[in-house]
């Protein structure tokens, strides 16, 4: 019988290290952790049904802009309120929830099979009571929390080629949930080795508990409304 791995999933908002912490935890632990999350998945979805208005992103020339046929299909970051830095808000049409959903259901396959997965993810409440319904049966999710101070985040937005300030900011505005995590980690702090050591301690020492919770909670959640707003 395969014993089902364990799950770390790290929650953060753009900027705050979630990526670099996964890879982090990936090098130290004694265990074969996949890292993984969002950002392996995509770059697969098609360009074309991504809309990005430009006043949000003007050096991304080769996207459409929101609100034709294709992007309101995936997915759309539309400018709600110009100002510096801007407002905008980030939209899945139908096919783009069904990538997101099949990527969350994805995770709990591999970890049935036993594999064991550090997720570094944007999970604004929409998205984490999917995570709820995806990983509802598996024995082993530990919820991680990356904090970091808003001045410390919007400037590492301003120095990142891919980034635009105001992004952590909306997310933040979309994470009211969960009040509880398993573990916090502050990477505004703490470099990202400390952080993944922190992490792995708890692990090692500590039942999940966060999670189990949430995922008895929010475990039937289903989308049935388009468009979604992610954050």
């Amino acid at each position: 019988m395969i014993q089902e791995g364990t799950v770390i999933l790290i929650n953060g908002t753009s900027c705050s290290g979630k990526t670099t912490l996964a890879r982090e935890i990936q090098a130290m632990a004694r265990k074969p952790f996949i890292a993984t999350g969002h950002d392996d998945f995509l770059p697969m979805f098609p360009g074309s049904y991504v809309g990005i208005d430009k006043a949000v992103q003007p050096e991304i020339a080769d996207w459409p802009q929101p609100g034709n046929a294709r992007s309101s299909l995936g997915f759309e970051v539309r400018l709600t309120k110009e100002g510096d830095p801007p407002e905008f808000h980030f939209y899945c049409g139908p096919a783009g929830w069904r990538m997101l959903a099949g990527m969350h259901r994805s995770f709990a396959t591999m970890a049935r099979e036993g594999n064991h997965l550090v997720i570094a993810d944007v999970m604004t409440e929409v998205l984490l009571y999917d995570y709820c319904a995806a990983l509802k049966d598996l024995q082993t999710v530990y919820l991680v929390n990356v904090d970091c101070a808003l001045d410390v985040l919007e400037h590492r937005e301003a120095t990142h080629a891919n980034r635009t300030v105001g992004g952590a900011r909306m997310q933040l505005a979309k994470m009211r949930e969960p009040r509880e995590y398993d573990f916090t980690v502050d990477s505004g702090r703490d470099s990202p080795s400390e952080c993944a050591r922190q992490v792995l301690d708890y692990v090692a020492h500590n039942p999940p508990r966060a999670f189990p919770s949430l995922a008895e909670r929010y475990g039937a959640f289903q989308v049935d409304q388009f468009p979604v707003a992610l954050w």
